[in-house]
């Protein structure tokens, strides 16, 4: 028995097995870049407190304040707030009016700032700031004392921290991401 015309079928068969050979080649499974990017985002937030000051009246002064902060992803906090206080004992009575610049972390942030104190002229002051509390002390510039520390409780807790940004890339051109396996594949 013999075959019609076998050398005409070598050089497809061997173009065939160059084809297959090299597109088994070139399906290749490479694990993702994830590149990842600090996010920020703005809060605002209207507050209430109650504020002590140390070697005045045991009944503590009512603050209402406005706070505006950024927050990134990784923590970093910074922001201004400017706050009203006053007291209602014995009669309402304006007590302090403050500005505040804050920088810190989402659970914790240092402050400085001044303002000025209807009784006792302007002042400057530093503090910390945590959730719900914070503390400082002011430099009174015509007060009979001249340092004046303070605790207050307040309705600002913890910040929340944003998301971070995450792009996942393939490091080989023509390679699609494929979120079931992890991995980028493809043809190349």
């Amino acid at each position: 028995m013999t075959f019609p015309n076998t050398r005409n079928y070598g050089p497809i068969a061997v173009a065939a097995l160059l084809i297959s050979t090299s597109a088994m080649a070139s399906f290749v499974n490479t694990s993702p870049l994830i590149n990842s990017s600090r996010s920020a985002r703005d809060v605002d937030n209207g507050y209430a407190g109650l504020k002590w000051t140390l070697g005045e009246s045991f009944i503590p002064e009512v603050v209402v304040g406005f706070r505006h902060a950024n927050v990134s992803s990784n923590g970093d906090t910074y922001g201004g707030d400017i706050s009203f206080s006053f007291r209602v004992w014995g009669g309402l009575q304006p007590g302090q009016i403050r500005l505040k610049y804050f920088n810190g972390a989402d659970y914790l942030q240092g402050e400085v700032g001044g303002g000025y104190d209807f009784n006792k002229g302007f002042f400057v002051g530093v503090g910390g700031k945590a959730p719900f509390s914070s503390v400082g002390l002011d430099y009174q510039f015509n007060g009979p004392v001249p340092l004046v520390p303070y605790f207050m409780l307040d309705s600002i807790g913890q910040y929340r921290k944003p998301a971070a940004n995450f792009r996942i890339t393939c490091p080989v051109a023509g390679q699609h991401y494929n979120p079931v396996t992890g991995l980028c594949g493809g043809v190349i």
